[in-house]
């Protein structure tokens, strides 16, 4: 029996979304750790498009040290000291070799689905060549 090949993609909202595409942020900040590491889409929240791909290369859990020194990588202006320690706890996503789409890619949204879309394959297949075209 052949496994369906399925691309997984995060749902990020405006501004954050243009910020990792044009490689001003590398840590999406999420409230939630995962497994999953590798080849990742990048969905514009609420356009119905994959706008990109990435490595998830790792996740970190933030102390409030990390936020305060790390805004940068998270698209944030300088934090103080008490907007870092709110951070404490949370995850960075740690994203490395984004692709920023030259066409997006439409894909149906599943109802509910706001951590991880499971991408089927026919889009997942559309998703990688247009990955490849975007990237030359």
């Amino acid at each position: 029996m052949n496994k369906m090949k399925t691309l997984s993609a995060i749902p990020i909202r405006e501004p954050w979304i243009d910020m990792i595409l044009d490689g001003e942020k590398t840590w999406e900040i999420r409230s939630k750790f995962t497994k999953k590491i590798g080849p990742v889409g990048l969905i514009r929240s609420k356009s119905g498009t994959v706008v990109g791909t990435a490595i998830l290369a790792e996740v970190i859990q933030l102390t409030a040290k990390m936020a305060y020194e790390k805004f940068a990588l998270m698209g944030f202006d300088p934090l103080t000291r008490k907007e870092a320690k709110e951070m404490e706890g949370m995850y960075a996503w740690v994203l490395k070799d984004v692709v920023k789409f030259k066409k997006p890619v439409p894909y149906k949204h599943p109802y509910g689905a706001v951590t991880w879309v499971t991408l089927d394959e026919a889009t997942s297949n559309n998703v990688l060549a247009e990955a490849k075209r975007s990237n030359k």
